[in-house]
Order: C-alpha cells, then sequence, then structure tokens
C-alpha cells in the first residue's frame, strides 16, 4: 500500500528543510522600548519654542528690536 500524494510530501520536506524552510520559525522584531517621559516646566517649553528671544523689525531702512 502506497502512501497518498500529501504523506509523500511532508516525508519530502522533513527530510529537506534546509532547502525548503519546512518547520523554522520565523523571526518577529522587537518592539522599540518606551523611554521615560521627561517632565518640563511652563518656562523650559517656552524657552524650547523660542518666546523668550529678542524679536526685531524694519523701521526707517533700520533693523531695530521689537518692544
Amino acid at each position: 500500500m502506497r502512501p497518498d500524494l500529501k504523506d509523500q510530501i511532508k516525508e519530502w520536506k522533513r527530510e529537506h528543510r534546509e532547502v525548503t524552510g519546512f518547520g523554522k520559525k520565523k523571526k518577529r522584531r522587537k518592539k522599540a522600548e518606551k523611554g521615560k517621559l521627561e517632565q518640563l516646566s511652563e518656562r523650559e517649553i517656552k524657552d524650547l519654542m523660542g518666546m523668550n528671544r529678542p524679536v526685531y523689525e524694519r523701521r526707517r531702512g533700520a533693523i531695530r528690536r521689537k518692544y
């Protein structure tokens, strides 16, 4: 009694694992770890946005500080 075609294919795959990759687990990417949340004060946030720096404008052809 001969085995079915499916059984023959399964047996062949078991014998030739290197060629087919049959039975190997796939590598999965690791999730990126979340870092600690940085707590910034209101003053530090405003400084990062550039609110505490001088502003200049043109007046009569000259560049002057805006007050």
